[in-house]
């Protein structure tokens, strides 16, 4: 094993609002630790102070997941920038500014050599303060069309990593790189422990005459999907085993009525369903090694690591995000022979579950016909380092603004 070197550059790293923009985020920096042997030194994760919809002193999705690891990580204020305009934009459009105000400060203290940003509204600021510190800012764009953030925060940008091809007609000229998508090592692991990968285990041995089916709507879970499979659960453990990732929204309150519904199961029944908040990153891969069948919203991350994974899919895709990215998202796993997607206004239980038989019964039979080339070459696992090649981390530092802009 070669002996690792030392990382001179200071890297702040900013991302949040979803699953997939933290995993990009924390797969790049899981890259840099395997090749620098002081990474914890040199980095600064900042995430927004925003909950969830609805949510009063809520912790961010990114404030939950980042600070409960080893990375260190501050939080600033940020608003959501909106295409409509009312009351709630305006108080939005104000928590922008006083993120701008808040990450002035953090990069004045932490004098960054390079920002790296992969999403969310939390970037737009920082991204902004970077630019106008003359630090380099490099955008990591996971979705197939281009957010409003990205958009926005691209024009302070040195240069933004790309997973698709065709995600560059949404960019300033000259700035794409195309790398694929940052993929976090973890989904990669056959490891796990702790309550949820026991539960696991014990669907096993079952596995066979019923397939394991992940459900989930991206890192904060989906309202929509946890009702659906609460009106379809009785009959749903008839055939399949079920992992549900439910989110932690303390206004619905999803998880703790999922937790009822499983009690009213049958006591046969039970063990095949399994109600989770969230799934961490020491328990993904395990998890995604043992499914047969993942159902859920097609965000950029869970749709390429399912290609990766190479597991058959429905997809549901949110209808009203910017340029029908999650449907562009779900169709590349279509492409492939991996993905079947169902549009949000078709949605039923009882659709869902036929959609789930049939899937189950083409997989069975070996009739699922997947595109291995368009696969390969599709689904790539060698963005992270693309990526530290661009950042010319080797190179002498750069001289850092400290200067009170």
């Amino acid at each position: 094993m070669s002996k690792k070197s030392t990382l001179k550059k200071k890297i702040l790293f900013t991302g949040g609002g979803s699953g997939g923009h933290i995993s990009a985020a924390t797969a790049i920096i899981d890259g840099l630790r395997d090749r620098y042997s002081n990474v914890l030194d040199q980095i600064l994760y900042v995430g927004s102070n925003l909950g969830m919809s609805g949510e009063k002193e809520a912790e961010s999705l990114e404030e939950k997941i980042v600070s409960s690891s080893d990375i260190p990580f501050v939080s600033i204020r940020a608003g959501k920038l909106q295409r409509y305009l009312s009351l709630d934009t305006i108080k939005k459009v104000f928590g922008v500014l006083g993120g701008v105000i808040d990450a002035r400060k953090v990069i004045n203290d932490f004098k960054p050599d390079i920002i790296v940003s992969t999403g969310g509204f939390v970037t737009v600021p920082v991204a902004f303060v970077g630019w106008i510190k003359k630090i380099p800012v490099y955008i990591h764009e996971q979705t197939a069309a281009i957010g409003l953030t990205n958009k926005i925060a691209s024009r302070f940008a040195k240069r933004v990593y790309t997973t698709f091809p065709q995600s560059a007609q949404y960019l300033p000229k000259g700035k794409a790189l195309q790398v694929g998508n940052a993929v976090r090592k973890a989904i990669f692991s056959d490891k796990g422990k702790g309550e949820t990968i026991s539960a696991v285990k014990k669907m096993l041995p079952e596995k066979e005459t019923f397939p394991i089916v992940l459900i989930a709507g991206g890192g904060q879970g989906s309202h929509l999907l946890n009702i659906i499979t609460r009106q379809m659960l009785r009959y749903l453990v008839e055939d399949f085993q079920v992992i549900l990732q439910t989110g932690d929204n303390k206004v619905n309150r999803d998880y703790e009525i999922l937790l009822k519904e499983k009690k009213k199961l049958p006591e046969s029944l039970q063990d095949r369903f399994l109600p989770v908040k969230f799934i961490p990153a020491n328990q993904i891969g395990y998890i995604f090694k043992n499914i047969d069948i993942y159902v859920g919203r097609a965000g950029a991350n869970f749709v390429y690591e399912m290609g990766l994974m190479r597991k058959p899919s429905i997809l549901i895709p949110i209808p009203w995000v910017t340029h029908d990215e999650q449907n562009k998202n779900a169709q590349s796993l279509v492409d492939v022979g991996l993905g079947k997607i169902l549009p949000e206004g078709e949605l039923t239980a009882e659709r869902l579950f036929n959609e789930l038989k049939r899937l189950n019964q083409k997989i069975r039979s070996g009739r699922l016909r997947i595109d291995e080339s368009k696969l390969e070459k599709n689904y790539r696992t060698d963005a992270v380092e693309k990526i530290m090649k661009d950042l010319n981390l080797e190179s002498e530092n750069l001289s850092r603004k400290s200067s009170g802009t």
